[in-house]
């Protein structure tokens, strides 16, 4: 896995499509902040929360990583939410992902908006029950065969959606709550769903059997030097001649 810390422009796919292994590319067009990445943890040994690192999301590579998140027992239901929500935001910190490893901030046609599918909880509170708790942060990437270069086929990303999925949390203690502390395990994935390029539309047997009238191959357009003297054309008759 590349280390976010040590990633350059230079592991930054610059072709015209993304390459596989490559850090997706993502900026938050609504502020001035540069650009950045997509990113999943990097749990330590301990696999806790607050030591976990991050490492980038690669283009083409389906992912899954988590963390234990230690809950403060007087903590309530609305503040486990907001930790949790804040945690699993802080790995998609961009509003829009470019279409292609090279794309330019100046340039909004580059640039694909990131969907988010978060459903805000009205749940109530029950003692020792929280309802509704984010857990898994789900990020689902299509992409697409744009042409190729040299033989090589380029890829783009046409589409990207983020949906948290809830979970009821339930404090788990044996006896008694005496260490005031618990866990909750959240987690995060990454899913690519590349669709099929569009074909071309078939040509029709006219096209296939007539390619003298064909506009593209000929340096002669029959079918447009001879349209004035169609039933089609519709514009008035102009006198070549000027009345005394």
């Amino acid at each position: 896995m590349i280390n976010i810390y040590k990633t350059s422009h230079k592991t930054i796919s610059f072709c015209i499509g993304y390459q596989i292994g490559k850090p997706i590319r993502a900026a938050n067009l609504n502020s001035s902040d540069a650009v950045t990445i997509l990113q999943l943890w990097k749990p330590d040994g301990k696999g806790l929360c607050a030591s976990a690192g991050l490492t980038p999301i690669l283009f083409g590579l389906n992912s899954i990583s988590g963390c234990i998140l230690e809950v403060d027992l007087k903590d309530n239901c609305n503040q486990l939410r907001e930790n949790v929500t804040k945690r699993l935001n802080s790995l998609v910190q961009a509003t829009h992902v470019g279409k292609r490893g090279n794309s330019s901030t100046s340039a909004p046609d580059d640039w694909v908006e990131i969907i988010c599918e978060y459903q805000h909880s009205l749940a109530l509170n029950l003692k020792g029950i929280c309802l509704d708790i984010p857990t898994h942060l789900n990020i689902q990437i299509i992409t697409a065969d744009v042409g190729a270069v040299e033989g090589i086929p380029q890829q783009e990303i046409v589409g990207v959606q983020v949906s948290i999925s809830t979970v009821t949390w339930q404090v788990q203690c044996p006896i008694a709550c005496e260490d005031k502390a618990s866990s909750l395990s959240i987690s995060a994935a990454v899913q690519f769903i590349k669709i099929p390029a569009q074909p071309p539309v078939p040509k029709t047997r006219f096209q296939i059997n007539y390619t003298e009238y064909d506009c593209k191959r000929n340096d002669v357009c029959w079918p447009e030097l001879l349209y004035p003297l169609t039933r089609y054309y519709t514009e008035p008759c102009i006198p070549l001649l000027s009345s005394l």
